[in-house]
């Protein structure tokens, strides 16, 4: 599916905003290029555009931190901001400080997607691409950042992307396939799903009847209390059925023992609250390294 936007008309009313920092910075940029999405450099001070999304996204390579004002730009855009983090592969490549700012950065946006290694560019763009042409693409049902905002709201984690399945001419096994090709990419670190979004995008073979069968198939899939929405696209040039996904859930399981790893203080260290003196307890076989000033301990921190 065309990103450019010359064949389908976008929608007037909404744009995007995506920001690029540290190793991130050039995807940004070359994303500015695409009609309906504007590039900055870094966050906006003036909080309006409700109607905008925004994707700020980072690699924290090397110690690249984003400045503590920034956050506070980014907390209070009124619009819908998500941040796209690019994963460290293991704990040892993230000091204590820079985790810290991880957590500053989850808590001031809407919800975080995480890229693993490897994956941060294509990551990036499919994030936006896919937020993008859910809501700024004219459907048969359409989709805005109030559906997206309800499934984020579910969560604080997040998957965005866009799977595809082989034709098989079942439009709602396609479909399926589709789904599952999204929430399987290595976009996707989430784990116990809330709520999710599926835009089905198809040729004019799809039909509202053909879709809603797809949507019955999606629902049977998913925990019993998760929330569901979903919109349809038709679009000639698809040669296949797409599924643009936006999945909310609690955890990022790889993403988050990193980032716990690398917060946990040894005796000796400073306290990554407070700077206080960190000692190590035992019990057992089992020790707990815990701050004597304010009583952190790594263990116990949730992010």
């Amino acid at each position: 599916m065309s990103i450019r936007g010359d064949t389908v008309t976008f929608l007037g009313h909404h744009h995007s905003v995506v920001i690029g920092h540290g190793g991130l910075a050039a995807v940004g940029e070359s994303l500015g290029q695409v009609p309906g999405i504007t590039a900055l450099s870094e966050p906006p001070t003036e909080p309006r555009d409700r109607s905008a999304i925004t994707v700020f996204a980072t690699d924290f390579g090397n110690g690249t931190v984003p400045p503590a004002e920034w956050l506070d730009r980014l907390a209070t855009r009124e619009g819908l901001t998500i941040a796209v983090v690019g994963a460290p592969a293991t704990a040892a490549d993230l000091d204590p400080t820079t985790a810290r700012e991880i957590a500053r950065l989850r808590s001031a946006v809407d919800a975080t997607v995480v890229i693993p290694p490897e994956h941060h560019r294509q990551g990036v763009r499919s994030v936006v691409t896919t937020l993008h042409e859910i809501v700024a693409r004219p459907g048969v049902i359409n989709l805005d950042p109030a559906d997206i905002r309800t499934v984020l709201d579910h969560g604080e984690a997040a998957a965005i992307t866009t799977g595809k399945a082989t034709s098989t001419g079942d439009v709602a096994a396609d479909t399926l396939h589709a789904v599952e090709d999204a929430l399987d990419s290595a976009y996707a670190d989430i784990d116990g799903l809330s709520a999710v979004l599926v835009n089905v995008v198809g040729d004019d073979d799809l039909t509202l009847e053909s879709a809603v069968d797809a949507v019955d198939g999606i629902q049977a899939t998913l925990p019993d209390d998760a929330v569901l929405i979903w919109g349809v696209a038709v679009e000639d040039s698809v040669s296949a059925v797409h599924a643009q996904v936006v999945a909310g859930s609690t955890r990022t399981p790889v993403f988050d023992r990193v980032v716990r790893d690398a917060r946990q203080p040894s005796a000796g260290d400073n306290c990554p609250r407070c700077g206080g003196h960190v000692a190590v307890y035992t019990l057992g076989e089992r020790e707990t390294a815990a701050c004597d000033d304010c009583g952190y301990a790594g263990t116990s921190t949730t992010l």
